[in-house]
């Protein structure tokens, strides 16, 4: 009987690797594992939403009333962030698929996926409804080079990590350490993406959107960057963390530790190209120029850096949040307005407990 499918052999359910380990066999919820990643597997449940929940007609107007330079930033920052989320929904819980042998870790992955896959589909409603032509914008996103060079770095480790999964999957790599590194490099090249591209990309938006503009894509964007710093970053961080502790964790860290700080420098230094593009052909942005966001980029970094026990030598990591009003962007609860306004973000779904179960009430009616 092969195992590939389910593995009948299977004798760590006691406490199984998250990576790597014994191929799966049951869906275990009896022996809790791995609580911490449970739990925030059952926080992206409770945050659950849909791409059409705000009404994106208003952007029509505003993009063709706005200033040019505004119309261009609000563009290209609509061009990165949906290529990264047309990615990142195929390539998290596809590419790790083969090597993930936890439940608790499965069910995060899994349903991480599937929430990029929502985020890329705001951005296609976005496009599709504030355009009276949006097959014209389609091809003006697909254009700048400059969106498609800024996420170069984290596709290359992607795609290291995509060979490597189907080829064990097929048997063709073993289980040892050297294929434990490609797993590790690619979670950390996900943990760039989500807790540093992301976030200076969000800063972008939630500046035009402080100015009034385009509130209904701020909405949106807002439950997007809740889902990335609340969930997905945080998921990253724990599997990091945990393989850490880990005899393979260890040695891949010790194996790959110029290789990570390469790519943690190349996806600043990608960042920090893009900041200089986009405020440049005379490109201005209200609250906002090109050294505060770097400012920004860096002061995100520093949680990756520290996370992983590295220390940046080439860069000047703030002590302090240089972006003071990304606060209110990133408090979801910050921001509070009536239904008749606009769009409620403010939300989870799932929340609410019975605390009545076996009680008989005597109450007549």
């Amino acid at each position: 009987m092969t195992d590939t499918v389910f593995n009948y052999a299977k004798t760590d359910y006691a406490k199984p690797l998250l990576l790597l380990g014994e191929r799966p066999g049951l869906f275990d919820t009896v022996n809790r594992h791995y609580p911490e990643i449970w739990k925030l597997y059952k926080a992206q449940k409770s945050l659950d939403w849909d791409e059409n929940e705000f009404n994106y007609s208003s952007c029509n107007a505003d993009f063709k009333s706005c200033s040019r330079a505004t119309y261009d930033m609000m563009i290209k920052t609509l061009a990165w962030q949906w290529e990264a989320d047309s990615v990142a929904s195929r390539a998290i819980a596809p590419v790790l698929a083969p090597f993930i042998t936890s439940s608790e870790l499965w069910a995060a992955w899994q349903r991480i996926s599937d929430n990029e896959v929502v985020h890329a589909a705001t951005y296609s409603e976005i496009v599709r409804n504030s355009f009276d032509d949006p097959s014209v914008i389609l091809d003006e996103i697909l254009r700048v080079q400059q969106a498609h060079d800024r996420l170069e770095c984290v596709e290359r480790a992607f795609a290291t990590g995509y060979e490597a999964s189907h080829q064990y999957a097929l048997g063709q790599l073993p289980n040892d350490q050297n294929t434990y590194n490609a797993v590790f490099m690619t979670v950390v090249a996900l943990f760039c993406m989500e807790r540093i591209q992301f976030l200076a990309s969000f800063a972008v938006t939630f500046a035009i959107c402080d100015t009034g503009l385009f509130q209904p894509i701020g909405k949106a964007i807002q439950k997007i960057a809740q889902d990335e710093l609340e969930i997905h970053a945080e998921l990253d961080r724990a599997v990091l963390l945990n393989e850490l502790k880990t005899e393979r964790g260890q040695a891949a860290f010790a194996q790959c530790r110029a290789d990570i700080e390469k790519m943690i420098a190349e996806v600043i230094d990608c960042e920090l190209t893009w900041i200089a593009y986009l405020f440049s052909e005379g490109r201005e942005l209200v609250g906002m120029n090109a050294e505060r966001l770097s400012a920004w980029t860096l002061y995100c970094a520093k949680d990756v850096y520290q996370t992983l026990g590295l220390t940046a030598n080439q860069y000047t990591l703030p002590a302090a949040n240089p972006l003071k009003f990304m606060e209110k962007w990133l408090n979801i609860s910050k921001i509070q307005a009536s239904p008749q306004e606009q769009d409620i973000a403010a939300y989870k779904v799932g929340v609410m407990r019975r605390t009545d179960k076996d009680l008989v009430f005597d109450d007549d009616f």
